[in-house]
């Protein structure tokens, strides 16, 4: 990843060429979601949470897609579920999500993807969740202090 130079001297000025090498932050996201998703209905894919459209100000940045949940619950042990960010039918990235446990334990999830050079385009992401193998159902846990979150950040020059 491009920077700008990290031993600052006395006097130097901050361009605006090493200003567009820099993170601009969040530049997308989704409403916070604080009521569960699901259960998931057998094989079908489940959107989870969509986050606004956005289009990148200029070219050659790097995106960071970040998604978290403080849980899914899943009603048979051993099921696998497949969580997927993507946009349109694209899939960005992948997890695989094993439950291991008594069908009531919940196991929090993070994951991201990395987009490099979005184009100058609007962009729409989202989370899905869909069951691989298995027989049970799952719900994705949220609260109203735990909620479901997804967010695009601008993780400077790519």
């Amino acid at each position: 990843m491009a920077s700008t130079p990290q031993d600052f001297t006395s006097g130097l000025v901050l361009t605006d060429t090493m200003m567009d090498k820099l993170p601009q932050g969040i530049v997308g996201w989704a409403a916070p979601v604080t009521a569960s998703v699901g259960p998931t209905s057998g094989g079908t894919e489940l959107d989870v949470i969509t986050a606004a459209a956005v289009t990148p100000a200029q070219t050659g940045r790097r995106w960071r897609l970040r998604f978290h949940c403080r849980g899914i619950q899943d009603t048979v042990t051993g099921d696998l579920f497949f969580l997927r960010i993507k946009e349109g039918s694209t899939v960005l990235n992948e997890t695989h999500f094993v439950t291991y446990t008594s069908p009531a334990t919940i196991n929090g999830v993070d994951f991201e993807a990395i987009v490099d050079s979005p184009s100058t385009a609007s962009h729409t992401y989202k989370v899905t969740i869909q069951r691989s193998t298995g027989t049970g159902t799952a719900t994705v846990s949220a609260t109203s202090t735990a909620p479901i979150l997804f967010y695009v950040e601008d993780a400077g020059a790519a």
